[in-house]
């Protein structure tokens, strides 16, 4: 380790001696005061501080003479006004119409809930087109979906056999849930017998 150390102190020092400045350290110079310094320059303040400052009245005096010319503001602000007030008037009578499409529409249909000889197709199913499903690929045409129109029919006509059979229950006044409950007694091998 000794000789390490040996070995950088001595490398140290022919550097010293060879002239090598490290970068810390500012490089001679000399000092020399015999050359004549030139007189002060007067500087303006240049062009762009002129206008700069002729800007501010000349704006000033646009303003003024732009608001002066109309009560109703400057063209640019009429035209946003204006064609805005032109989109209110045509979304008005959007929706007007719009609503009038809409008040015929439930004329229409309070017409046709109000229609007596309507037919109400009950299926009891909780997915009637499960019947259908199926891959939409490779259907012969025509064959697409099955006929439902007799598992319909079927369906309808117990519908019509159960709203009956009810109906004959309210005649009779034998609705299963209005009728008392047959409490249930235990039967044991001796009451059986007795």
């Amino acid at each position: 380790m000794q000789s390490l150390s040996k070995a950088a102190v001595r490398s140290a020092r022919s550097m010293r001696r060879a002239g090598y400045k490290s970068p810390h350290q500012q490089p001679r110079r000399p000092a020399s005061d015999s050359h004549h310094h030139s007189e002060p320059v007067n500087e303006s303040f240049g062009r762009g501080f002129y206008i700069a400052i002729a800007s501010v009245p000349i704006t000033l005096a646009l303003f003024k003479l732009s608001n002066s010319t109309t009560v109703e503001g400057s063209a640019v602000t009429r035209y946003i006004f204006d064609k805005y007030a032109e989109l209110g008037k045509t979304f008005q009578e959007r929706n007007d119409i719009h609503t009038q499409f809409i008040e015929q529409a439930a004329a229409d249909r309070t017409l046709f809930l109000n229609e007596s000889n309507r037919n109400q197709r009950i299926v009891q199913h909780r997915f009637p087109e499960m019947i259908n499903a199926g891959s939409p690929l490779n259907v012969p045409a025509g064959q697409g979906s099955a006929d439902l129109s007799a598992m319909i029919e079927k369906y309808e006509q117990e519908n019509r056999e159960l709203e009956a059979e009810k109906l004959a229950q309210l005649r009779e006044n034998r609705v299963p849930r209005e009728q008392p409950v047959h409490v249930l007694t235990k039967r044991t091998p001796s009451t059986e017998s007795a």
